[in-house]
């Protein structure tokens, strides 16, 4: 179980609050808007370092942590840079394509393919080598070209992939049975995201093109924020037994996620106790 951070809506005294309850803390490298006081766009540091550096703090607190790598801002003079964070004790890297910049000429990248980036990543290493993540995409229009490009990143050496949001137990799950057809053996994460509220998640429904049930959205009409926890909780207890891992989102991305995070992982830990009681209850 993961849960993403943001880097610039944490401060590392609140992280020990997560210690124990997950397994690693990814951190990805958002391209921000100009008006964002954290981290505007001219900002000279750029969304891959910002991740790395957060996930150097992260590590120092003794969890584990994820930073990302992307086709949009690595260069190949960043190669001599990921043995030295290795040995810091970054041993996971999550490698994306990216967001891209407003004008930007894929001409310009030195990887132009995320399968690249892998391969580029790895051959800096002769000796033990981090563990690579990839991200799969469920909502991609063309799946059959979806899959292929997943399955390209895992022979380019990606130890695990990630899907994008789920909202949509079977459709994702269909994903993961295609991947599966097609000889994909690489341990499978499925993304839950909780959302703040409908309006929230609509607007990232409607921005990605991920598609919202009308169960999901009722749950957040009636209920904004512990919906959107009922909302995440069912998903988990929905997936967690289909698929290798979940990886926990926040919508509401501005925000501090970690309250939101702590509510589900209460709600997972009842959840895990009530089924157990009524198990005994059934034996007994």
């Amino acid at each position: 179980m993961t849960v993403e951070l943001i880097p610039d809506r944490v401060i590392p005294a609140h992280l020990p609050i997560l210690q124990g309850r997950v397994d690693a803390i990814t951190i990805p490298a958002l391209r921000n808007r100009e008006d964002d006081p954290s981290y505007p766009a001219g900002f000279r540091v750029t969304p891959q370092t910002r991740s790395l550096a957060s996930a150097v703090i992260v590590r120092k607190t003794g969890a584990e942590a994820v930073p990302s790598l992307t086709c949009r801002d690595f260069r190949r003079s960043d190669l001599a840079l990921v043995p030295s964070l290795f040995k810091k004790g970054l041993d996971n890297f999550l490698v994306v394509f990216g967001d891209p910049y407003p004008g930007h000429r894929i001409e310009d990248y030195d990887f132009r393919k995320t399968e690249e980036l892998i391969r580029g990543v790895l051959s800096a290493f002769d000796g033990p080598r981090p563990c690579i993540g990839a991200v799969t995409n469920q909502y991609a229009e063309d799946q059959e070209r979806e899959t292929s490009r997943t399955v390209r990143k895992v022979d380019a050496g990606a130890d695990y992939v990630v899907t994008n949001t789920a909202f949509d137990d079977d459709l994702v799950l269909d994903h993961v049975d295609r991947l599966r057809s097609k000889g994909l053996k690489a341990p499978i994460f499925v993304q839950v995201s909780i959302p703040s509220g409908l309006k929230n998640l609509l607007f990232v429904s409607q921005k990605f093109g991920i598609p919202v049930p009308e169960k999901v959205r009722q749950t957040l009409s009636r209920n904004p924020f512990g919906g959107g926890i009922r909302i995440a909780a069912d998903a988990y207890t929905a997936l967690r037994t289909e698929v290798n891992g979940i990886h926990f989102s926040y919508l509401h991305r501005s925000h501090n996620p970690i309250p939101a995070y702590t509510h589900l992982l209460d709600a997972i830990e009842t959840d895990g106790q009530l089924t157990v009681s009524i198990q005994a209850a059934l034996i007994q």
